[in-house]
């Protein structure tokens, strides 16, 4: 009877569905709990990329910036880090493996590569983290994400105030009227009045950037742009890696008369380009390429073509020199100074050719004396015044409707009178030519 009884209850159990459910719902939670962790850790690292990326983007922007304006990569690098660091920090979970990363010397957190071409800067932003996931801890996500920023150049530019703080390092001052028609002005102060037009004097140019302010008046400036731009990138020395030439011997400068150069004695021949004549009227000394302990030249002077390297003294054109040469090139070595003087008639132009073809006064890096060049409306000063470590550089140049094809580099430059700017004259300049700063973007 009890074995009876046992039988038909074990079969009422077995035909019981009452469990089914609740059994079965416990099995089909485990993949929806494992779907819903999933989707919680692929968020969680989709957000977590979301910020390395929003920290590589002002990386490669503001490392290029720096590239730029000269820093060196190791510089520029810096500067990456301190963007990126800046813009995000590590999960707290990740911290103690990134440092271990970090000083490993095979491996680096951030890495950033950076190239040059002649139209482009760009820097490309790297970083790959192991994302600890919260529920998946066995299956570590890689999050690998770049930036790639650029920096390209703009236009051609004619004059570049490289000083980084100084005040007014470009300046129109008193009733100078300055018609730069199609030139770019690029000042690399940061100072509110970077760049300065006052009192009664005039600007009419392409554009004006500035790394600092630009103080005007309405009135004062006429650009062709829409606007004067203040914050401007820095532009860098562009020739700071050129190699000068070397003094040699000075040139003996008896026989070229005294009334025609300072020193030039009453014997000799002047280093065989022919004596001096007693009567000088209408007589014109002609100088050769070399090295001059300094030329203070105050006649009728024609230059023969070359290299003239002024060592230690100073170039000079007295009011009344007239002064001729062609292919010519003046370097200002060991604190040599320019002085050329208001009266002083010259026509001078570069070399088309050789290192430093475009250039037709060059000063050495260290060079800190001022210059001054004033011309006058029969003069023509054509090329590149490259003076990189110059104080100041006051120019008065040629008025006429003509215009100059010249360019100014130096720390600092004042327009003192009026002068007419050439712009379209690659062919005069042997296509030697510096940019203003252009856009800085991200690429991807």
């Amino acid at each position: 009877m009890r074995a009876a009884t046992f039988r038909l209850q074990l079969r009422k159990l077995a035909q019981n569905r009452d469990g089914n459910f609740a059994v079965l719902g416990a099995i089909g939670f485990i993949p929806i709990i494992g779907a819903a962790a999933l989707a919680i850790d692929l968020v969680g690292a989709y957000l977590e990329a979301e910020k390395i990326q929003n920290a590589l983007d002002a990386a490669a922007l503001g490392s290029v910036r720096a590239y730029g304006e000269g820093a060196t990569e190791e510089e520029a690098y810096q500067e990456a880090e301190k963007f990126f660091w800046g813009n995000y920090a590590l999960p707290q979970e990740s911290v103690v493996d990134a440092l271990a990363v970090a000083t490993d010397p095979s491996t680096e957190a951030l890495a950033v590569k950076f190239t040059r071409s002649l139209n482009e800067d760009t820097a490309a932003a790297e970083f790959v983290l192991d994302y600890k996931s919260l529920f998946l801890e066995r299956m570590p996500l890689t999050i690998r994400r770049q930036a790639v920023a650029a920096r390209a150049a703009g236009a051609q530019a004619c004059i570049l105030a490289l000083h980084r703080t100084a005040d007014r390092a470009f300046e129109v001052s008193g009733s100078a009227a300055a018609d730069l028609t199609g030139c770019t002005v690029v000042s690399n102060s940061n100072h509110a009045q970077s760049i300065y037009v006052g009192g009664s004097g005039k600007l009419k140019a392409e554009c004006l950037y500035a790394a600092g302010g630009i103080y005007s008046s309405p009135q004062s400036i006429d650009l062709a742009c829409e606007r004067a731009v203040e914050g401007s990138p820095r532009v860098p020395d562009p020739f700071a890696s050129k190699v000068l030439p070397k003094t040699s011997t000075w040139v003996d400068l008896s026989g070229c008369g005294q009334n025609f150069v300072a020193g030039g004695g009453g014997n000799g021949d002047c280093n065989g380009t022919g004596k001096t004549p007693k009567n000088a009227d209408g007589h014109v000394v002609t100088l050769k390429p070399g090295t001059y302990g300094g030329l203070d030249l105050k006649g009728a002077i024609k230059l023969e073509s070359g290299n003239y390297m002024i060592d230690g003294g100073r170039l000079e054109l007295g009011s009344q020199t007239v002064v001729n040469g062609q292919r010519v090139t003046f370097f200002l070595m060991n604190g040599a100074e320019l002085k050329i003087n208001g009266g002083a008639t010259f026509n001078i132009s570069p070399s088309l050719e050789g290192a430093w073809a475009g250039f037709s006064i060059v000063a050495e890096h260290g060079n800190t004396a001022s210059a001054i060049i004033n011309g006058n409306s029969q003069s023509s000063l054509t090329g590149i015044i490259y003076l990189p470590d110059v104080a100041e550089l006051q120019y008065s140049g040629n008025g006429t409707t003509s215009g100059e094809c010249i360019r100014l580099i130096a720390q600092e430059i004042t327009l003192i009178g009026n002068s007419t700017f050439k712009m379209d004259c690659s062919a005069e300049l042997a296509n030697t030519q510096f940019n203003y700063p252009g856009a800085i973007r991200l690429v991807r």
